[in-house]
């Protein structure tokens, strides 16, 4: 019976030696499809989740939830025929047909057997808090610390007398009066734009200051969820909320850039989820006007000929996109299968060549620091449209740049949004 890994080798452009593993989908002798969610891995930014890369039966598991495995370890197999009764491996056992996966997995327990059990998110956050790991109860599988187990703990502290303030507390009148441990339980979740995914913030994450965390999701229709397409911004919100409340995460910064900036304000809107502050890199919603063939040939393209013509539209100087982009991004589309998905979200988000929604009201309503950035050679929604920013909003206009400052400045744009969440604990 032959069987194939199940592996992760990176995740959104992130540096790391291990993975955590939350959560299987399947269990051992389960079918399962390709482009099925097979296994959730959490990093020390944000929780990735691993698909099917093709039919067949989950054969084996050699990491069990609450393990951390090294990159690159076998997590498990998929096998091409059902395995007999009593055949798949035993959830937790390592196969002795792969010696390189039990030797991995033996030193790596050996190696963290006498640490807490935490996600790398906790730890990270733990670290930054000052908080001792050990004086911590887990709420997770095998008493597994997580990030609200880090809030508690924190929560906790603040409530004795000479406490500290956490996350949980109201925005600060000033830096000043905020101390630096207040700000670094709360996630900072990046949304990507039409036709992207979420390796697009890969420059942008690296950038950001040690203490935020970062969660990146794939947009309905693209990427990881190329399968699951949504017909307005509405359906993307509740989306994403879902895939949120799943993850476990009650409140959250918004950063969001073009339709994952609407994305950002439909989320903040829907009022299931705590925001904490919003940055928006040339946000839609903001008015009717779009580049309408920018986005019909981004959805349509089948050729890196055409595809660098159209993502050259992006960026106010071409040389600012990287060598061999058009022919990644468009590996990628035939790779997801999304070019059918992207084409119909594109005639339903975008009607007659207009933006079908408006979100000047729901930018209006937030009640946290927020933040709009564009370039002022955006080819795709014009930059007039900052214009419209409550008095409130803090609004940068960039000279030199278009569509994505995620690219073409990609530490300004870590920058600001550092600035944006450190303005709120």
């Amino acid at each position: 019976m032959a069987t194939h890994p199940i592996s992760i080798d990176s995740a959104g452009g992130e540096y790391m030696e291990a993975v955590l593993v939350v959560a299987w989908a399947a269990k051992p002798g389960d079918p399962v499809k390709a482009g099925d969610l097979i296994v959730t891995v959490e990093t020390a930014k944000a929780a990735t989740e691993i698909e099917a890369d093709r039919d067949g039966w989950l054969a084996d598991i050699f990491f069990t939830e609450g393990q951390e495995a090294p990159v690159g370890a076998v997590l498990g197999t998929i096998a091409d025929e059902k395995p007999a009764a009593g055949q798949a491996a035993p959830v937790a056992t390592i196969a002795a047909a792969d010696p390189l996966a039990a030797a991995n997995a033996s030193s790596f327990v050996r190696q963290s057997g006498a640490r807490a059990i935490a996600s790398p998110l906790a730890r990270r956050l733990a670290a930054a808090a000052g908080l001792d790991l050990s004086t911590v109860a887990g709420s997770g599988p095998r008493g597994r610390i997580k990030k609200r187990d880090i809030d508690a703990a924190l929560a906790a502290r603040s409530d004795a007398p000479g406490g500290i303030l956490t996350a949980q507390a109201a925005c600060p009148a000033s830096l000043a009066a905020a101390p630096a441990t207040a700000r670094q339980t709360v996630p900072t979740l990046l949304i990507h734009g039409f036709g992207a995914d979420r390796s697009v913030w890969r420059q942008v994450v690296p950038l950001l200051e040690p203490g935020i965390a970062t969660i990146s999701l794939d947009l309905p229709g693209h990427g990881a969820e190329a399968a699951r397409p949504a017909k307005d911004i509405e359906e993307i919100a509740f989306t994403l909320s879902d895939r949120l409340e799943e993850m476990g995460v009650q409140d959250a910064h918004l950063v969001g850039h073009s339709l994952g900036g609407a994305a950002a304000l439909a989320l903040a809107r829907l009022g299931r989820l705590t925001v904490r502050s919003v940055t928006l890199f040339a946000p839609g919603g903001l008015g009717p006007e779009i580049n309408a063939g920018f986005i019909a040939g981004l959805a349509r393209a089948t050729s890196v000929q055409a595809l660098e013509r159209w993502l050259a539209v992006m960026v106010g100087d071409p040389a600012a996109l990287p060598a061999g982009y058009a022919q990644a991004a468009l590996r990628q589309i035939d790779r997801t299968g999304n070019r059918g998905a992207l084409a119909a979200m594109a005639e339903t988000l975008f009607p007659d060549g207009t933006q079908g929604f408006d979100l000047t009201t729901a930018l209006a309503e937030l009640g946290v620091p927020t933040r709009l950035v564009w370039g002022k050679l955006d080819r795709v929604i014009p930059a007039a449209h900052a214009a419209r920013a409550p008095a409130f909003a803090a609004v940068h206009l960039l000279d030199g740049i278009g569509h994505v400052p995620q690219i073409e400045a990609p530490a300004l744009t870590a920058r600001l949004i550092a600035e944006t969440v450190r303005s709120c604990g």
